[in-house]
């Protein structure tokens, strides 16, 4: 918990000694954990509170299954994978939401011009 406030992110994918991925810790896992066990979960070890289930992605995957996987799953956290099964990164919610709004700005930009050269 110490761990995400400092760094100021919600979530951390946690690699087992082969690099693969073991988890991911969320604030939802820490908020959980207190609401189950009062605050001595905090003195848990992370393998006792991650999500040991990893949702994944990977860098061919397009913004709008992210969209998807993200709602329908209810994630705010979805780690990339490469091929090798490695780590690559993590997209947040927030990266998606970005990255549709920008779409939306092109098109109505688009659309602006496609008015104006009509004239």
């Amino acid at each position: 918990a110490r761990l995400l406030a400092e760094l100021r992110i919600g979530a951390l994918v946690v690699l087992g000694a082969d690099g693969a991925i073991a988890g991911i810790l969320s604030e939802r896992d820490i908020v959980r954990g207190v609401g189950l066990q009062g605050d001595s979960c905090l003195r848990q070890k992370v393998s006792d509170l991650m999500t040991a289930a990893v949702l994944t992605c990977t860098e061919d995957d397009s913004v709008e299954s992210l969209m998807q996987t993200m709602t329908e799953r209810r994630i705010r956290h979805l780690p990339v994978v490469g091929g090798d099964g490695r780590l690559r990164g993590i997209v947040i919610i927030g990266d998606v939401v970005k990255s549709r709004l920008d779409e939306a700005d092109m098109e109505v930009d688009n659309l602006r011009h496609y008015v104006v050269a009509a004239r």
